[in-house]
C-alpha cells in the first residue's frame, strides 16, 4: 500500500480504567467520550463496550460522518453488495442501511451473492457516479441467532480453528464458545458475562434468568475468510458504482414488508429520513420500543 506523507489520521486514546478480578470496568458512572474533531482525536475511558471503546469501528465512523459533512462526501452506516447475474457476467452494487441488529449481515451475506461490507461506507461523487468503498477488513457482527442453516458461510467459519474474537458468549467446561439460538445443545455450566459461575437458572439481583450468553454477543472475523467475498470489488479504489440503496428496519405491523420508492429523492426523504425501528439489545433502554432512527444512523451522528 501507497500512503501520502501527511499527517492526516483519526487518533485514538482509550483506558478501561480500574478493573475488578474479572478485568471489567468498575467506574461505569464515570464513562466518558470526549470528540476532539478539530484535531481528529477521540478520548474514551471507564468503558470496554466495543461500540464505544473500540477506536476504529465506532469512533471512527463518527470522526468520519463529521469529516464528510465538511467536505463534500458521504460516511454511512452501510452494507455494501453485489448481486450476481452469471448468465451476463454482471455484478450490480447495492447498499443498505438497518439499525444495529436488524439485518445488515444477513442481507449482505444471501445466498449466491457477493459481500464488499456489511457495516460502514464511505460515498464519493467520482465522475457523475455515485461509487462507494469499505473501509474495514473485517466483520464484527452480532452472534444471536447466528446458526448453519439461516447463516452457513458464517457458521461455517465461526467453527473453524482461525483467528477470530468472540465477545460476551458462554465458555463451556469444553472451552468451546456457545451463543444463543446457534442450533447445537449447550452446556448447562459455565463462564460468561455474568460471572465464571453461570449455570442454567442462574438469577441476577431482580431475580431474572441470566441466559446462556449476552443478546449483544459478538464476533469478529476476516472479510477474507468468507467464500463469498468481492475482493475485486473491495481492493477498486475508485470504489464500486452503486446502483441502488436499501433501507429497513425492525417493524412487524405498520410498514409493508418491502416497499420500492418513485426516485432517489422520494426515497431519502419519504423513506430513509423518516424510518421507524424498534430497539433491540444493541442499544441502551428497553428493548421492542419503536423510535425514529433517519438513515438508521441515529446513534452515530
Amino acid at each position: 500500500m501507497q500512503m501520502e506523507d501527511k499527517d492526516d489520521f483519526y487518533r485514538f486514546i482509550h483506558s478501561a480504567g480500574k478493573l475488578d478480578e474479572r478485568g471489567c470496568s468498575v467506574n461505569l458512572d464515570k464513562r466518558r467520550i470526549y470528540m476532539d474533531t478539530q484535531n481528529n482525536i477521540v478520548y474514551s475511558m471507564n468503558a470496554q463496550y466495543a461500540g464505544n471503546s473500540v477506536g476504529l469501528k465506532k469512533h471512527s465512523m463518527r470522526l468520519a460522518i463529521h469529516q464528510s459533512g465538511r467536505q463534500g462526501w458521504l460516511c454511512e452506516h452501510m452494507f455494501v453488495m453485489a448481486t450476481v447475474n452469471e448468465k451476463k457476467n454482471r455484478r450490480t452494487y447495492f447498499c443498505g442501511a438497518y439499525p444495529s441488529a436488524c439485518g445488515k449481515t444477513s442481507t449482505a451475506m444471501i445466498p449466491g451473492e457477493l459481500v464488499v461490507g456489511d457495516d460502514i461506507a464511505y460515498f464519493r461523487n467520482i465522475d457523475g457516479e455515485y461509487r462507494a468503498v469499505n473501509v474495514e477488513q473485517g466483520i464484527f457482527g452480532i452472534i444471536k441467532d447466528v446458526n448453519e442453516k439461516d447463516d452457513p458461510v458464517i457458521f461455517g467459519n465461526l467453527m473453524k480453528s482461525h483467528e477470530l474474537i468472540f465477545s460476551n458468549v458462554l465458555v463451556g467446561p469444553d472451552n468451546e464458545p456457545y451463543w444463543l439460538n446457534m442450533g447445537i445443545e449447550a452446556p448447562k455450566s459455565g463462564s460468561n458475562h455474568s460471572g465464571p459461575d453461570w449455570h442454567e437458572g442462574k438469577t441476577d439481583a431482580d431475580g431474572k434468568e441470566i441466559p446462556l450468553a449476552h443478546p449483544n454477543s459478538r464476533y469478529t472475523m476476516r472479510l477474507d475468510y468468507l467464500e463469498n467475498f468481492d475482493r475485486e470489488g473491495f481492493e477498486d479504489k475508485r470504489g464500486v458504482k452503486v446502483e441502488g440503496l436499501l433501507y429497513g428496519g425492525r417493524d412487524s405491523d405498520t410498514t409493508v414488508p418491502v416497499e420500492e420508492a418513485k426516485s432517489y429523492e422520494q426515497g431519502i426523504v419519504l423513506k430513509a429520513a423518516t424510518l421507524e425501528s424498534e430497539t433491540t439489545s444493541a442499544t441502551l433502554g428497553k428493548e421492542g420500543v419503536r423510535r425514529i432512527d433517519p438513515m438508521a444512523n441515529l446513534d452515530f451522528v
